[in-house]
């Protein structure tokens, strides 16, 4: 990746699984100092010391970005271990299966929680230590859901996506004069924990291939990468904007 900060600070949430897990080690190898976070902390651990044991900066933290005293230690815990945030991959998320009839209050507040809540979160506390500095590149990490409804069953889901999508408009606008870019990637189908388990509720990849152009899921790897570009000087004129990595769906 070209023109990006090297020795820049990266806040990754959602880094022990999935996207999270492959993207900051991605943005370690293109140079980033990476601050995870996840709530599974004797594997974030381990994860951020592999990425040390190979040459890179890297620390985790464990949070809950429901909860807002720990969204808040994070953040402290970012500053004082590596002294600013240039960059923050929003990537922690969770499913919400179900038909929206049968739906219960703990399901649907779970999804909106995390997703929703927990992103608003992250952003609030990005965005006062980015704009303080002048200087920054956010990127949140939605769904297609965000922006078509693909499937029946998976209403609170689609909901806190399209939410995650006006989170990430707004917070362009807002900020944009301070110096600070806040765009959204929407990935199809990519290659998880998460599509797997899918596959007993929604189909999976199973059912996403006959809806794919490329005839594939993606991988991680394309995802991050893609974050990698709206973190560079590269894409300084991009804002407020939504990225689908979905090997066509969303032309067809």
């Amino acid at each position: 990746m070209t023109d990006i900060q090297s020795g820049g600070v990266v806040v990754v949430t959602g880094a022990t699984r999935g996207i999270g897990r492959v993207a900051a080690s991605r943005f370690a190898r293109a140079g980033l100092h990476v601050a995870l976070s996840g709530r599974d902390e004797s594997l974030g651990r381990e994860i951020a010391q592999q990425l040390r044991g190979e040459g890179h900066t890297a620390g985790f933290f464990s949070a809950d970005i429901t909860r807002e005293d720990q969204v808040g230690a994070l953040f402290e815990w970012v500053i004082e271990t590596f002294g600013r945030i240039d960059f923050a991959f929003n990537n922690a998320g969770v499913s919400g299966n179900g038909r929206l009839a049968d739906l219960t209050t703990e399901d649907f507040d779970r999804a909106m929680a995390v997703n929703t809540r927990g992103l608003w979160l992250c952003l609030r506390a990005e965005l006062r230590l980015m704009s303080a500095q002048r200087s920054g590149s956010i990127v949140n990490n939605a769904s297609v859901h965000g922006l078509r409804t693909v499937f029946p069953g998976i209403g609170a889901y689609v909901a806190s996506k399209h939410a995650a999508l006006a989170l990430t408009r707004v917070a362009a606008m807002e900020h944009a004069a301070q110096g600070v870019r806040v765009n959204a990637v929407a990935p199809g189908p990519i290659e998880s924990d998460m599509l797997a388990a899918s596959e007993a509720t929604v189909g999976g990849a199973t059912r996403w291939r006959a809806l794919i152009p490329a005839d594939r899921v993606g991988r991680p790897e394309e995802v991050a990468d893609v974050a990698l570009w709206l973190f560079s000087d590269g894409s300084a004129y991009v804002n407020g904007q939504v990225i689908a990595i979905d090997g066509g769906f969303t032309a067809t």
